[in-house]
């Protein structure tokens, strides 16, 4: 009889956490408050290629202004406040009962009473940046509820509402498209071409062993390739196509939603983004041309799938997209590629089978290292040190790793990983021997960017070695950086502030950057928000809790990456 009462308990148990997973998942529909008081355009949308990483929600235009009021999309409790001077800016995130969380980023300030909150909250820890989470009951809102105003802060480019919608467990971000919106499109994609590559060392395309690109045409409803061209290739290829999307009413160039390529009716790739995890979103380098986007900006996304890219995205063919060619066989290739909205776009072609190639390939290009992408690799010259995790690249990689002199060094040497065009999942380290440096003030990495102009690369002495931890190939080297950071108020020349509310204060390194800054009036901490892209710190003398009328002791103290500090002092009037 025990054992039949627990079998019927677990039973119960098991149904009513059956009913409240059921509960938890989010809804297929959901009519949620539009954020903002009116559809305006988009600028940005779900899943669009984005520097390392697929956007994570919707951008909405504000047109070039801040203040517009921000609704609450539905019922919930604000689950997370943010701030910080770059990435989101002064974030909410807000948690709804149907599983979901909405986020609204780059704004302005925030409602009133949350306002309150976050600055007692950066008073009591002493720092304009902020992550606090909270849970239900301390700070409820409604739907339509307005909680706090658009803005242009953080990473932002330009004024506009960032608006995320995201599983909350898990905090896994969906097109908040998806959903019943205002949002109204019938453009549908626009295709620019495609690319072919040759993966195989006797692959070829037009008897060449290099990738070609296809440029395309759009007539009698459908895309094709421009002029028919003929095409041929041999051993074992992939596709890359050139798709970009727009609104109705908006040139703005935006992503698509999904992407399906079939080889003689058959579907041997298919891409589809209404939702991703986070931790896979850096596999977007895989997921592009990344050498083409590094050289010509041009965005081609692959339509085969790498060794290594495990991102979730994907359902392949056994040959994960790949496309085997065969002497004399005719492949019919079709391409369907769709919007968020359900609008479509198709591209046909042909590919001829050719002869393969036994002297070429891409594999057979010269280099000193062989790296293969399951295992961790170590390369060691002359002191220097290079070392990679496992998977650290999306395939197996042939390539240069040399040391070679360099004038602008200050050990004399520079070292060269690879080449800029290869992109790397993982955080690799470059160690770089500093044993014969007796002077190691202001010691730093640096890494030749674009015009080969040094930039910042950061690092930190370890023994015998400066470590130097990177996430781009390129050509790394050590200079030394004791220049200090400026510091200069945009006041009034009497420093007079009984009729301002604000001190702005200029705040810029040229080379290593802001690493921390600290202001105090009268000895005691005080509030300065940090606007990095503008180069500003902006005091509100009305948020000061303890600031009275008349003469005050200003005080700021700023170091920069390298660790070289600056000091400002000032009297002002309030």
């Amino acid at each position: 009889m025990r054992r039949i009462h627990c079998l019927l308990l677990s039973l119960v148990l098991s149904v009513i956490q059956f009913f409240d997973m059921a509960a938890q998942q989010p809804p297929s529909q959901w009519h949620y408050h539009f954020p903002l008081d009116e559809v305006t355009k988009v600028s940005g949308s779900f899943g669009e290629i984005r520097s390392n990483h697929f956007h994570s929600g919707v951008d909405f235009t504000t047109k070039g202004k801040t203040g517009w009021p921000v609704y609450a999309a539905d019922d919930g409790y604000v689950s997370r406040i943010a701030v910080s001077p770059g990435g989101f800016g002064k974030a909410l995130y807000i948690s709804h009962p149907n599983g979901l969380t909405t986020v609204y980023a780059h704004l302005e300030s925030f409602s009133d009473s949350i306002d309150s909150l976050v600055t007692a909250l950066q008073y009591e820890r002493e720092s304009f940046s902020i992550n606090e989470y909270f849970t239900s009951g301390q700070i409820d809102v409604l739907k339509g509820e307005i909680i706090g105003f658009s803005g242009n802060s953080g990473s932002s480019g330009g004024p506009h509402l960032h608006f995320e919608v995201r599983e909350t467990a898990g905090q896994r971000p969906v097109d908040p498209l998806m959903f019943p919106n205002l949002v109204k499109d019938d453009i549908r994609p626009h295709i620019a071409g495609v690319k072919i590559y040759p993966l195989s060392a006797d692959a070829s395309i037009n008897g060449k062993p290099e990738a070609s690109y296809f440029p395309a045409v759009f007539y009698d409803g459908a895309f094709h390739l421009k002029h028919n061209p003929d095409i041929s290739a041999s051993g074992t290829i992939g596709i890359g196509i050139d798709v970009l999307d727009y609104y109705t009413g908006s040139w703005r160039k935006c992503g698509i939603h999904s992407i399906d390529l079939k080889v003689d009716n058959r579907e041997v790739y298919s891409f589809e983004i209404d939702g991703f995890f986070f931790h896979n979103t850096r596999y977007l380098n895989s997921h592009i041309d990344y050498a083409e986007k590094v050289t010509s900006g041009r965005t081609i996304q692959k339509s085969f799938v790498d060794p290594y890219n495990r991102n979730d995205v994907y359902v392949t063919d056994e040959n994960r997209g790949e496309i085997v060619m065969i002497p004399g066989d005719t492949k019919h290739l079709s391409y369907v590629v769709k919007d968020i909205s359900g609008n479509e776009s198709s591209l046909n072609f042909e590919i001829h089978g050719e002869k393969a190639l036994t002297t070429y390939g891409y594999t057979d290009k010269n280099g000193n290292v062989y790296i293969d992408a399951s295992q961790p690799f170590t390369f060691g010259q002359n002191g220097y040190v290079v070392e990679f995790d496992k998977e650290s690249f999306y395939r197996d990689i042939r390539g240069d790793i040399n040391i070679r002199k360099s004038f602008v060094s200050i050990t004399g040497t520079a070292i060269s990983v690879l080449d800029k065009t290869i992109p790397v999942h993982k955080t690799f380290e470059i160690k770089i021997p500093v044993d014969s440096i007796s002077n190691k003030t202001g010691l730093c990495g640096a890494k030749f960017g674009s015009n080969q102009r040094l930039e910042y690369a950061g690092g930190r002495i370890e023994g015998t070695h400066f470590v130097i931890s990177a996430r781009e190939c390129g050509e790394y080297l050590l200079t030394r950086d004791t220049v200090p950071p400026e510091i200069s108020v945009i006041n009034p020349r009497s420093m007079d502030y009984s009729n301002r509310n604000e001190i702005t204060v200029r705040i810029k390194d040229e080379f290593s950057g802001i690493a921390s800054y600290d202001a105090t009036i009268d000895g005691r901490w005080s509030l300065f928000e940090y606007d990095a892209k503008n180069n500003r710190i902006i005091c509100n003398l009305k948020k000061v809790p303890f600031l009275e009328k008349g003469t005050h002791r200003l005080v700021i103290e700023i170091t920069d990456g390298a660790g070289n500090p600056e000091k400002f002092e000032t009297s002002f009037r309030y």
